[in-house]
């Protein structure tokens, strides 16, 4: 396999799939691992959304709606696995919305995905913030960019007490998710 990335995508189109198994051998055991240590996926569970994140790949290429990557293909595939491991695991109910966070700022996320694709993400949720209601915005900046503790944020907005503030920075959570998945459901159109 060439190192340009976007090679692959021209072979995929001429038909040739063995580029398919080529990258299934190279990534998928990083893969397995990174999802069974960050995710707590099984082994079974890790394969499933690794090979899901193939499929999704073949099919965005050969639908045209993956033209060029703009990222190498292993953060691509490792960013499809990842929403197909969130959507299994959240049926599961396994995840909570605090949870969802962590993984989106988190460092082992970072740790997978290349600059240019983590500031993709980081602006994604940026815009989804902007989109909130201006006291979810504020306590969500408060609590996760400026780290304030449930009473600091309670005083600065004006909320009765923690938990209130807890409350609230629950539903913005929500909030957040929601507009976060409405933005990728776009992009996947």
């Amino acid at each position: 396999m060439k190192s340009d990335d976007n090679y692959i995508i021209a072979e995929i189109l001429r038909g040739n799939n063995r580029c398919l198994g080529e990258l299934y051998r190279i990534h998928r055991d990083a893969f397995i691992k990174m999802v069974r240590r960050d995710f707590g996926a099984n082994e079974e569970q890790a394969k499933d959304a690794f090979q899901e994140a193939l499929i999704a790949f073949h099919q965005n290429i050969c639908s045209k709606k993956l033209t060029e990557l703009t990222c190498s293909v292993r953060s691509y595939l490792f960013q499809l696995g990842i929403h197909k491991i969130l959507n299994l695991l959240k049926k599961e109910r396994r995840l909570t919305y605090d949870n969802d966070l962590q993984l989106i700022q988190g460092k082992e996320f970072e740790d997978y995905m290349n600059e240019d694709r983590l500031e993709s993400i980081q602006e994604q949720i940026g815009k989804a913030l902007e989109k909130l209601p201006e006291d979810c915005r504020k306590v969500l900046k408060l609590y996760y960019y400026h780290n304030y503790d449930m009473d600091s944020i309670a005083r600065e907005m004006g909320y009765k007490n923690a938990d209130t503030a807890k409350s609230k920075k629950l539903l913005s959570m929500k909030k957040l998710l929601t507009e976060l998945k409405r933005m990728t459901l776009l992009l996947l159109l």
